[in-house]
């Protein structure tokens, strides 16, 4: 009788120990996304400031994908709902518009007119965009005979 009783408690605690070893991935998986959550909320990946991050360049990012080659730059400007973070302008007629953050935390979008027209818009800045090199022979902007 002592003999079927220790069988019996062989397989009972076996049986444990089959369930205790198949539970251990599904609770380190837990263990590991509760470190990842945390992880992310200090760092403030799930706060409201970068919800409203997020929210803030969808809808400049959904601005600049309605924008069109030659359209006026005024309307745009103001659909974008916030100043631009630089504004800059040359001889040459040309301005940049910044807006930070737009693409992710360090990448930035660019509206650029002339004549109050876009010509460019994309992911840049201005202190590319506005380089001199652009402006003369074979540069990005230039449309013709300027004097350069």
């Amino acid at each position: 009788m002592n003999r079927i009783a220790t069988i019996l408690a062989n397989a009972v605690s076996g049986a444990g120990l089959i369930v205790l070893v198949g539970c251990t991935p599904m609770l380190a998986g837990q263990m590991a996304e509760a470190g990842y959550n945390a992880a992310k909320s200090s760092l403030g990946g799930t706060s409201d400031a970068t919800t409203g991050a997020s929210e803030r360049q969808k809808l400049l990012q959904s601005t600049l994908n309605s924008v069109e080659i030659g359209q006026e730059v005024k309307p745009i400007l103001e659909l974008m709902g916030e100043p631009p973070k630089e504004k800059s302008g040359n001889a040459d007629g040309f301005t940049c518009y910044e807006y930070a953050s737009v693409y992710s935390a360090t990448e930035a979008a660019v509206i650029m007119s002339k004549d109050g027209k876009v010509v460019f818009y994309g992911n840049s800045r201005c202190s590319v965009e506005m380089q001199d090199a652009n402006f003369k022979k074979d540069g990005k902007y230039m449309v013709g005979d300027t004097g350069h």
